[in-house]
């Protein structure tokens, strides 16, 4: 019989993250995300995988039993990078509207033109459309977005520089929607330029009225 200690070591023990399925997960959604990049969500299987890390399946299929598992791991990882353009989602303001803005949606269109996010938003997006767990963790993290942009306007309105009834949700639903249609719809440039642009028509409604 084991004593006391050496049995709580043996409990800690097998309640440890093994570091090789940490390494695993992480080789196999790195060759997703460039699958995904490349040639879009429906090049994301099992298979592709095993294909391109030497992964087994039934090693695949053990970390996410469902193809959308596997995809949707895939978009987390993606979206995780989104993060790395300015390393925390929260707003730092700086005493005026005009400039939060700048700092926030600076980041958006860096995220945008320069992180995988960017590259795959369109495909995750079209996934969304007849994906329902896609689809929810999409609006969750446009949820998330918006209520960091929100976060701006109130800051806005506790300094008295914008009214209180200002029309907050529109103002963040342009803020975060015009980048993603200007990109990815119509095809534009997002640059210094067009950002001084976008940030000076909302800071007009802001302050219409």
């Amino acid at each position: 019989m084991l004593p006391k200690c050496a049995n709580f070591i043996t409990k800690s023990a097998m309640n440890r993250p093994d570091p090789r399925l940490d390494a695993t997960r992480t080789l196999a959604t790195e060759a997703a995300l460039q699958l995904l990049q490349d040639q879009g969500m429906l090049a994301v299987t099992h298979g592709a995988i095993s294909n391109s890390t030497g992964i087994s399946r039934s090693t695949l299929y053990r970390h996410w039993p469902k193809l959308e598992d596997l995809r949707n791991a895939t978009i987390a990882r993606a979206a995780a990078t989104r993060g790395d353009a300015n390393g925390t989602q929260e707003p730092a303001p700086e005493g005026s509207l005009n400039a939060d803005l700048h700092w926030i949606l600076g980041h958006l269109m860096t995220a945008l033109n320069e992180t995988p996010w960017g590259k795959i938003a369109p495909h995750v997006i079209a996934a969304a459309a007849t994906e329902a767990q896609t689809r929810a963790l999409l609006g969750k993290w446009i949820a998330d977005r918006s209520q960091d942009v929100r976060s701006v306007f109130e800051a806005a309105i506790a300094r008295g520089e914008i009214d209180a009834d200002a029309p907050v949700s529109q103002m963040v639903e342009l803020a975060i929607a015009v980048p993603y249609f200007r990109k990815f719809v119509a095809g534009s440039e997002l640059d210094s330029e067009w950002l001084d642009a976008h940030i000076a028509l909302i800071c007009e409604m802001a302050t219409a009225g």
